[in-house]
């Protein structure tokens, strides 16, 4: 499998690039003067975004490394558990090839969206698990945990984040779609009209909303509510029903 600086430094990946940036700028149009942290694999597809005044950080996880260079920005590499920004430093973060493994997913999503400002928006791109990443097995995705929409919407919840809107990028296997932009692009037009909900990556913008966070679901807990349970007043010595004293 491809690195990632293997894949986005080809034709094919630059494809990719360009298809998805166009997707992304539908979710964010405008950036002129806001900062913007991309994490995990983030770095290629932040120079697609905002304008000369816009701040791009490109922060990668472990290993990962990228040859992007960024104008009026900076790449650094991270611990994805303990990002080094201050809480609410970014008005907005992408996150792309920022699930694979390497952490819990909760455990990136709370971090990033400890770094969110109260008004800030967060933009994810993943596979989905309907057969998302056989289709992008030439592709950096293919390695990137899959989800479906109501995995996501419980996700981003426990992370106190809310999904607000969404989209969908590649219907066909990435081989025939990243050949040419123009290509790329008639295929996923087509493929919203005749297979809606059948493409390969997910991308999804939340915002953060604290009240709306709730745990992930814990297995025997109601078991281990039981063992807690405290008797209430006039339990204690009372004659159990059929017996007397």
């Amino acid at each position: 499998m491809p690195r990632e600086e293997c894949f986005y430094g080809t034709p094919p990946g630059s494809v990719c690039v360009s298809l998805l940036g166009e997707r992304m700028r539908w979710f964010w149009p405008e950036l002129k003067n806001q900062s913007v942290l991309g994490l995990g694999g983030a770095t290629p597809y932040l120079h697609v975004l905002g304008d000369a005044s816009t701040l791009r950080i490109g922060a990668n996880f472990g290993a990962m490394r990228s040859n992007v260079v960024l104008q009026r920005g900076s790449c650094c590499v991270v611990d994805p558990a303990s990002l080094p920004f201050e809480p609410q430093r970014f008005d907005r973060i992408l996150l792309v090839h920022a699930l694979q493994g390497r952490e819990s997913p909760l455990t990136v999503l709370r971090s990033a969206a400890r770094a969110l400002k109260d008004d800030g928006r967060l933009l994810m791109v993943v596979p989905s698990r309907l057969g998302g990443r056989a289709r992008l097995r030439l592709t950096p995705f293919a390695r990137d945990a899959a989800f479906t929409r109501p995995g996501l919407r419980q996700l981003l919840a426990a992370a106190m984040l809310r999904a607000e809107q969404w989209d969908e990028a590649v219907f066909l296997p990435a081989s025939q779609v990243c050949r040419t932009l123009r290509r790329g692009r008639q295929m996923d037009i087509a493929g919203k009209v005749l297979c809606p909900g059948g493409g390969s990556l997910i991308l999804v913008e939340a915002v953060p909303e604290m009240y709306s966070a709730f745990s992930l679901p814990v297995q025997h807990k109601e078991g281990w509510l039981a063992r807690m349970r405290m008797p209430w007043a006039g339990m204690v010595g009372a004659p159990r029903a059929g017996k007397t004293p």
